[in-house]
């Protein structure tokens, strides 16, 4: 099983990190292995049809999403092509901003178990790419956020 987390601050107050992850939609824009999602609503928390790469393979599979009480959200693999993967993005408020924590599990089928070191370093160099566009969209929409409470 691999097992990667990260976190970062962002500056921007809890509520516009909230909003930016709650979006699920906008996931394509900030998740390298996502290139396209279809959201929908059910009475067990949000289905996704997603595509996308996945080390530079092509992948399509159905996530169950559900948001978390402290603005994230949790992603369960529910079809695909991994034996399991789960994703993950808590937040928290600190001063001077908020703290995104993000993890990652996947379990491979028996026969790339091997490749287990390179999908790991792999995973983590998109993470930090997935951190780094949450933090600029979160921030950027606290400023955008900021300007329209100016101009009411």
């Amino acid at each position: 099983m691999i097992i990667v987390t990260r976190r970062i601050l962002v500056s921007a107050p809890r509520d516009s990190v909230r909003a930016y992850l709650s979006d699920l939609k906008a996931l394509p824009s900030y998740d390298p292995k996502i290139a396209a999602i279809e959201v929908t609503e059910a009475s067990d928390g949000l289905w996704a049809e997603t595509s996308g790469r996945f080390m530079g393979l092509p992948w399509r599979g159905t996530i169950r999403f559900q948001l978390t009480k402290d603005g994230g959200y949790r992603g369960v693999l529910v079809q695909g092509p991994l034996k399991s993967a789960e994703s993950w993005m808590s937040v928290r408020p600190v001063v001077g901003g908020t703290v995104v924590e993000h993890g990652e599990t996947y379990e491979l089928p028996l026969l790339l178990r091997p490749l287990s070191p390179l999908v790991r370093r792999w995973v983590d160099q998109s993470m930090d790419l997935q951190l780094g566009l949450v933090k600029e969209g979160a921030e950027a929409l606290n400023r955008r956020l900021q300007l329209e409470r100016l101009d009411a």
